[in-house]
């Protein structure tokens, strides 16, 4: 585990692209709301579940990485079309090695994380008080704080990743103006700064980050 939590370590200072992505989503996110104002119907929150593995690099059958399994609680606006959340996550990291078919885990600490996203919705199925839609859009998962096992904090900037989002979603409603909301999506992240910069320097390639991203909320309609 030596290499890898010599990698790890090497988090770089913060990345100004970050903050441009996260002003494009939420500029994209007004505009959205702009567009479909005459559509808005809801707001809510509630929690989440998102599961990022093989965020890393390969050198050959070589394999270095880390998994980052969050749990947290989030915001969401929806119009007919578009639906924009926000959330806030703690995730619990695991350092991965894989190597002549041998794997190797241990806990590296845990992160703390914003997400910002920008998802189309497509109504396809209504009965009753049941509501069908699939769901495409992107993410942007803002890293900004890291400690180890041993709470030694290291600077994340550069560890912020793009995601895009596919699935579905449904409401269930529970009355005239509240609902049940569930979606259940698959999640590839493209690999951040950081694993690039690791990569060049150590002649690796970088992996996508990829797993089930799970939410359940309630929404109340306004108009």
């Amino acid at each position: 585990m030596g290499r890898l939590l010599y990698i790890f370590s090497q988090i770089c200072y913060e990345d100004v692209m970050k903050k441009k992505i996260v002003l494009a989503l939420l500029m994209a996110a007004l505009l959205a709301g702009g567009v479909f104002a005459d559509g808005l119907l809801s707001a809510g929150g509630g929690l989440l579940f998102d599961l990022s593995g093989n965020n890393g690099f390969k050198n050959g059958d070589a394999y270095y990485g880390m998994r980052n399994t969050s749990f947290g609680g989030y915001a969401f606006f929806d119009a007919t079309f578009v639906e924009v959340d926000v959330s806030f996550a703690r995730g619990s990291l695991t350092a991965v090695e894989e190597a002549e078919g041998v794997s190797i885990s241990e806990n590296f600490g845990s992160t703390m994380q914003l997400n910002v996203s920008l998802l189309g919705k497509f109504p396809i199925f209504h009965l009753l008080n049941v509501s069908l839609f699939p769901l495409i859009g992107i993410n942007y998962n803002m890293v900004f704080s890291v400690k180890d096992p041993s709470g030694t904090s290291y600077d994340p900037g550069n560890m912020s990743q793009i995601g895009i989002l596919g699935g579905v979603g449904a409401d269930f409603g529970l009355g005239s103006s509240l609902y049940i909301r569930a979606e259940g999506m698959f999640q590839v992240r493209l690999p951040s700064k950081w694993q690039k910069d690791e990569a060049d320097y150590e002649n690796m390639s970088t992996t996508f980050g990829m797993g089930p991203r799970l939410k359940v909320g309630i929404g109340i309609k306004l108009f």
